[in-house]
């Protein structure tokens, strides 16, 4: 649910007046122990009961912080080799998740974290290492982000900078910090712009895959941007590094026995379409930069638009074909940001030409076909269809 500017300013003002007038806090102590007994169910239970009380009359679905929940749920069930209650999983909780794609704090890569899950709950295998989830830092970044007051702790509130989406860590390893939304840990110094660009520039390569609608708005319309320097922008971070990360009470779930799932993306789906994308892509930029046509209203834009198109095909080129293990997660996010632009280029069509508008409806078929194939080239098959629920096999002779 996208919103107006400055309406974050009034929710973070509405969330803390109801703070101070009847604090809800947040109990990392129960949390953690639900963690570490692995006790899936009652950690949802207690994370609904809490985001219903701290948000009052102004709810908000937070269907990352639920995913993530649900991702060790079903890690755990299929190590356990409960592939019937895993898929249950998936079904009941899971897939309706995607309905919040466009809410206030629906992250980013949302779908594509859920399509990860479906695809782990087909193969009945866990989460490869690489999408493992601390739960204990999800759940402690999550309220330190989102939630800070609900701490209670003075060393942890919002000082309308930029040290708000970041934590410090202050171990052996040096000082660091840490995005609070996708856990990525950045090496001091740092700087604001560096910040900036990660929670904003969706196209670049370090950019914060778990940005919701929240942070660009809070970004823009809540935080201070001070003067930098070449060094670290110091005032900055006084704040910040007086946070400190507790060390999880368990590890996350592993399952030694079980082969991990591949990073590796079948592509045979994937290249043709590309192909023909790029064929595409190269017809419309040309259209739009001919100068026998005459002028008409959204050119400009839609020029800008294209030459962002032709970058970021470029650099799915390098993702899909020019690397030997394509990662998976960088492509489907260079995917999503092609589909975002589109949804911006057609509302122009109507001012162009017909040859140009059916060029960049072809564009936007194409980049709709690529999207799906590269879904099912990560999932490394074709979705099957919905289990039969009168099948007598048993869950471990399921898969």
């Amino acid at each position: 649910m996208a919103i107006g500017d400055g309406a974050v300013a009034e929710i973070i003002n509405l969330q803390n007046a109801a703070a101070a007038l009847n604090p809800v806090k947040f109990e990392m102590a129960a949390a953690q122990e639900f963690v570490a007994k692995q006790n899936w169910v009652g950690l949802e239970t207690y994370l609904s009961e809490f985001l219903t009380k701290v948000q009052g009359d102004k709810f908000y679905h937070h269907p990352g912080l639920f995913r993530s929940l649900y991702q060790a749920q079903i890690s755990s069930l299929i190590v356990a080799k409960q592939f019937d209650e895993a898929r249950d999983v998936l079904r009941n909780k899971v897939s309706p998740l995607v309905a919040h794609r466009e809410d206030l704090y629906a992250p980013l890569d949302l779908e594509y974290r859920v399509q990860v899950l479906e695809a782990c709950v087909w193969k009945c295998l866990p989460p490869s290492a690489r999408d493992v989830e601390d739960m204990n830092v999800v759940l402690s970044d999550y309220m330190m982000l989102y939630f800070p007051t609900s701490l209670q702790n003075d060393e942890v509130k919002r000082t309308n900078s930029i040290s708000d989406f970041l934590v410090t860590l202050n171990d052996g390893k040096g000082i660091r910090h840490r995005c609070l939304a996708c856990h990525q840990v950045m090496p001091a110094p740092v700087t604001s712009s560096s910040i900036v660009s990660h929670i904003k520039d969706i196209e670049e390569d370090d950019s914060c895959p778990k940005v919701t609608e929240w942070m660009r708005e809070y970004l823009a319309h809540h935080v201070r941007i001070e003067k930098e320097t070449d060094s670290t922008a110091s005032s900055s971070w006084t704040y910040c590094m007086s946070r400190k990360r507790k060390a999880p009470l368990s590890p996350p779930p592993t399952a030694p026995n079980l082969k991990q799932q591949s990073d590796v993306i079948r592509l045979g789906l994937v290249i043709p379409i590309y192909g023909e994308l790029t064929i595409v892509n190269m017809k419309a930029l040309k259209a739009l930069y001919d100068p026998d046509k005459s002028q008409y209203a959204g050119k400009p834009e839609a020029r800008e638009i294209q030459n962002r198109q032709e970058k970021l095909i470029s650099e799915l080129r390098k993702e899909l074909i020019l690397i030997d293990t394509p990662d998976s997660s960088s492509a489907y996010m260079s995917i999503k940001a092609l589909r975002n632009l589109s949804d911006d280029l057609l509302p122009l069509i109507k001012y162009m030409p017909a040859d140009v508008s059916e060029l960049l409806l072809e564009q936007d078929k194409k980049i709709t076909e690529l999207r799906r194939s590269f879904m099912l080239a990560a999932a490394g098959r074709h979705p099957p269809t919905a289990p039969d629920d009168d099948h007598g096999t048993s869950s471990t002779d399921s898969c």
